[in-house]
């Protein structure tokens, strides 16, 4: 059977235009229920703790933000539990002006969606595809997410982001990238450029090309 895959539109322009200045921020977006498919904050969480105690690490923050949705309460008791002590900030239900603003001032975005996970057995527990990589890809953020499910048809290592699967590789990588200002750049124009192959007006072309 012929077929074509045409990805979902992400409304990239409120993310374009950001004009505030990146802070010493790790963003994280993606909801806290544990319903079929988990972001895996508590990766992030325990990979961050590695992250601050390196010496070159000085004034660093992780913000995790998104929906809490039901059944979430108790995920998020336990990630407030493991963040104790550390330079970690947790926003439920973010407003959406709120969410643009994240994006706008931090510098580097995490996703751990699939961490632990084989795909090949359990490909529903992987990301899917990831809308909120592409929303930090177009706000200059330096995306670093799991190497699994449709997370790597939208991040290419090195050139427009990077690719985890283990968390030292996580740390490893993020380190990179802060001591790396050429290559850090690099890949953010690269991020913002690839960012608009995947909005609203490439989709509907996409979906108009293919019923004419």
């Amino acid at each position: 059977i012929k077929s074509e895959v045409v990805y979902p539109p992400v409304d990239v322009e409120p993310f374009l235009n950001g004009k505030q200045k990146k802070e010493n921020i790790i963003l994280s977006v993606g909801r806290f229920s544990q319903l079929m498919q988990g972001k895996r904050q508590d990766a992030l969480v325990e990979a961050f703790s590695e992250f601050v105690k390196k010496p070159e690490i000085k004034n660093w923050k992780l913000v995790l933000t998104g929906g809490s949705e039901i059944g979430a309460n108790e995920f998020i008791r336990k990630l407030e539990l493991m963040s104790k002590g550390l330079p970690i900030e947790i926003i439920e239900n973010p407003k959406f002006s709120e969410l643009v603003d994240l994006y706008s001032k931090s510098k580097i975005f995490w996703t751990a969606a699939g961490y632990g996970i084989d795909e090949k057995i359990n490909p529903e527990k992987v990301e899917h595809f990831g809308i909120t990589t592409v929303e930090a890809m177009a706000s200059g953020c330096i995306c670093i997410v799991q190497g699994k499910g449709g997370q790597k048809e939208i991040i290419k290592d090195k050139i427009n982001g990077l690719l985890w699967i283990e968390k030292s590789e996580l740390v490893d990588k993020t380190l990179e990238i802060i001591k790396n200002d050429s290559l850090s750049e690099k890949i953010r124009i690269k991020s913002i450029s690839d960012s608009k192959e995947f909005s609203k007006e490439i989709f509907f072309n996409n979906i108009y090309r293919i019923i004419k």
